[in-house]
């Protein structure tokens, strides 16, 4: 599987490196927005990790969808060889987000959960939580997203400082999803495993991509990829074949080893 990275077309205070894998701000708080490099398939987490804060700024990382391809966006407006190109704005809100068919949130330290539709601001104006069978669900060991199973411990991260956990934090890890629900395209947000809630994308065009948008703003400085695409092992594979015609509340009446049958709950790794 290629490596997740970022895209070549990004803000003007940006650097790319490692590959695309780490994107970090050189100067100011703004002009920081980048992409991910392809898009987004249905289901799919583009995971993110908190390398690197600059005290002095307010606000912190923002993060979201948009059918805008990067590939048609530029920080150079100058350059006449490209006429179509459309100027990467400086901010992802509200810039990036009133050119439409793009959807950002705003990372805080706490109460991150999205808000209800009447909630009057600029941050959560297109959110309304959705109430029916939940899209991700947290179980022991794992998280599902859709029909993929990912070991939480990928998408829950560790204070550096060896502190509390927050959202804003280095070491925290955020993810980005979508799924389609009756012809309505609905964003997710993972921030350190736990899911955030469902919030539509009004006017979304379902036949057009989903990108990721990473704004590396204010207080935050440096990113990473988390690369959830990984070679797994023979076990992994049984492992899933197994459950395929097992469900949950029978596994442990299988006639095996306990810790054979823990590794099927994914209580142990």
């Amino acid at each position: 599987m290629p490596l997740t990275r970022f895209h070549g077309n990004h803000g003007t205070n940006l650097v790319l490196s490692e590959g695309g894998v780490v994107a970090r701000r050189t100067c100011s708080f703004a002009n920081a927005i980048t992409f991910s490099e392809r898009p987004l398939k249905v289901g799919e987490v583009f995971l993110v990790e908190i390398e690197g804060q600059e005290r002095g700024w307010s606000g912190h990382l923002r993060c979201g969808l948009t059918q805008h391809n990067p590939v048609l966006m530029t920080n150079n407006v100058d350059d006449s060889s490209k006429p179509d190109q459309i100027k990467i704005p400086q901010y992802s809100m509200p810039d990036l987000a009133n050119m439409g068919k793009t959807w950002i949130f705003a990372i805080t330290k706490s109460h991150n959960r999205v808000p209800s539709a009447n909630r009057e601001n600029e941050d959560s104006s297109t959110l309304r939580p959705v109430h029916r069978k939940p899209f991700i669900e947290d179980f022991i060991g794992y998280i599902r997203c859709g029909s993929v199973n990912i070991p939480k411990h990928m998408l829950v991260g560790k204070d550096k400082s060896g502190g509390e956990l927050v959202a804003t934090c280095n070491g925290s890890r955020i993810g980005v999803t979508y799924e389609i629900v009756d012809g309505v395209a609905e964003m997710h947000f993972l921030i350190n495993g736990e899911d955030q809630g469902a919030a539509i994308m009004d006017q979304a065009d379902l036949d057009r991509p989903f990108y990721c948008v990473v704004d590396v703003y204010g207080t935050t400085k440096r990113v990473r990829v988390i690369q959830l695409a990984i070679v797994r092992m023979l076990q992994e594979y049984c492992r899933d074949i197994i459950r395929t015609f097992v469900p949950e509340e029978d596994v442990m009446r299988l006639p095996l080893p306990t810790k054979v049958k823990e590794y099927l709950k994914f209580q142990v790794l």
